[in-house]
């Protein structure tokens, strides 16, 4: 897509995640306002160095918590997929606010968990006193939803975003569940050691 609103931040969002951004520059007060308007997204380009793959995340704002006199606003937006910047332009013309030409991935955001995926998840939550009634009665939690709970950091979630097969997303998070566990049990024996000294 050509000529697409963008707010560079040091950020990098999954599809379904939710964040709170404060809005004070005019340029991006101007993007907020005119997505708001419109109902329309814009991307979040993840400026930071270890960004070699020029990710980004589509986001649209969910919610204005607060209007300053000044201008300035607290929001919350949701992302709603995830790019690559091909170009980068700093102004779009008429507007303050930047824009670029980036390419969507081509993302299901609904996939199911597998049986096996689940289990290692619910055992997380358990293990983890994370007794959130809500989490652990998910039946059928999308792929996305439990990386989304498991706080990826932002490199772990390109990572993630780079697989692009469900198969192998699963192991992707498979995989980081049973290095939680091994950090879980290491921690729990190191508590026992100390405890009984």
């Amino acid at each position: 897509m050509r000529d697409y609103p963008l707010f560079p931040l040091n950020l990098f969002l999954l599809p379904g995640d939710f964040t709170q951004l404060y809005i004070f520059e005019e340029r991006y007060k101007q993007l907020i306002n005119e997505c708001w308007e419109k109902g329309e997204s814009f991307g979040l380009p993840f400026s930071n160095k270890l960004n070699a793959r020029n990710y980004g995340t589509s986001v649209k704002v969910h919610e204005i918590v607060k209007r300053h006199e000044n201008g300035e606003m607290e929001i919350i937006v949701q992302a709603v997929g995830n790019f690559r910047l091909d170009k980068f332009h700093y102004q779009k013309e008429g507007k303050l606010y930047p824009c670029g030409e980036v390419s969507f991935f081509d993302i299901d955001v609904g996939l199911k968990s597998s049986p096996e995926l689940l289990n290692h998840f619910k055992k997380h939550l358990l293990n983890s006193k994370n007794l959130d009634a809500e989490l652990l009665a998910m039946e059928e939690p999308g792929i996305f939803e439990i990386a989304s709970v498991l706080n990826l950091n932002d490199v772990e979630k390109m990572e993630f975003l780079g697989i692009a097969e469900a198969q192998k997303m699963e192991s992707y998070l498979i995989n980081y569940l049973r290095y939680l566990e091994l950090l879980q049990e290491q921690e729990n024996h190191v508590y026992q050691n100390f405890y009984l000294n």
